[in-house]
């Protein structure tokens, strides 16, 4: 309660200034501090709200969902309460990336990016994601969402090699005859194979 509580009184400090008083060197200072903060803040709004769906905290209010209870508490449009609740999800699981983010190398938007590169694969983002903060950290967001197109695509491509190697692990064909001398055949042939029959 202390830190909350000085924080409102930094934010009736600022409330309180002219800004038009204020030199143009100030007014751009401010505003990079103040830019820093709000995703620090935003930061430590998502760890809270992850703790919150974790301890099912939003079922003691009668909500079925964390995301519920955003809408109907905080007055959240649904999209964003869901993306909310999935960044703070997400967040748990990407320590790389809120490392970065804390320490205001990543911005807000690019962790979105992010998330969004994680859901094709939890398991691939764990191996890629110091790349992943990397390119986070020196390009722009829209550059960012093209190195995510281009690296979920060589996810995607990956597990449908590694599908199409598990296929043809199972392939088989067996051939016998009967008893009345006919010959009976029984297999598994690769999609490929048999789309070309």
């Amino acid at each position: 309660e202390g830190v909350l509580s000085e924080l409102r009184s930094t934010v009736d400090a600022l409330r309180s200034e002219t800004l038009a008083e204020l030199p143009d060197a100030r007014v751009e200072e401010d505003f990079a501090e103040l830019h820093r903060a709000v995703e620090q803040l935003e930061v430590e709004r998502l760890r809270r709200l992850a703790e919150i769906e974790r301890r099912g905290l939003h079922e003691r209010d009668g909500f079925l969902s964390a995301a519920a209870w955003l809408v109907t508490r905080f007055k959240v449009a649904w999209g964003a309460a869901r993306e909310h609740v999935r960044i703070a999800r997400a967040l748990d699981h990407m320590p790389r990336t809120r490392r970065a983010l804390e320490e205001g190398e990543v911005s807000m938007s690019a962790i979105r990016v992010l998330v969004a590169v994680r859901d094709a694969s939890a398991d691939a983002f764990e191996r890629c994601e110091p790349q992943l903060v990397e390119a986070a950290r020196i390009h722009s967001v829209s550059d960012l969402q093209r190195v995510a197109v281009f690296w979920r695509e060589a996810v995607e491509r990956e597990q449908a090699l590694g599908g199409e190697d598990r296929l043809r692990a199972r392939r088989r064909l067996h051939a016998s005859v009967s008893l009345l001398g006919m010959v009976r055949v029984d297999g598994d042939l690769d999609p490929r194979r048999v789309s070309r029959c």
